[in-house]
């Protein structure tokens, strides 16, 4: 007849294996994350690339937000 710490030792041995591999999961993936990602998506571009976005006013003053809105959806740009 098995004794009853030996259960428990087994269920806390699993428990510990569980966590331990989930938290080297999480690490992994958070790695991954900070790898994949741009440092600074918004610098200015080097070399012969160039930058096309232009925030700030547009290049037409008498369009209203709702005229570009309906643009985008329209062209898809």
């Amino acid at each position: 007849m098995e004794r009853p710490y030996e259960k428990w030792w087994e269920r806390l041995q699993f428990t510990l294996l569980f966590l331990a591999l989930a938290v080297f999961a999480h690490g992994f993936f958070g790695w991954f994350h900070g790898w994949l990602k741009p440092s600074d998506p918004y610098k200015v571009p080097e070399g012969k690339a160039a930058k096309v976005f232009h925030s700030g006013e547009g290049g037409d003053p008498d369009g209203s937000p709702g005229d570009r809105l309906r643009l985008f959806y329209w062209l898809g740009e």
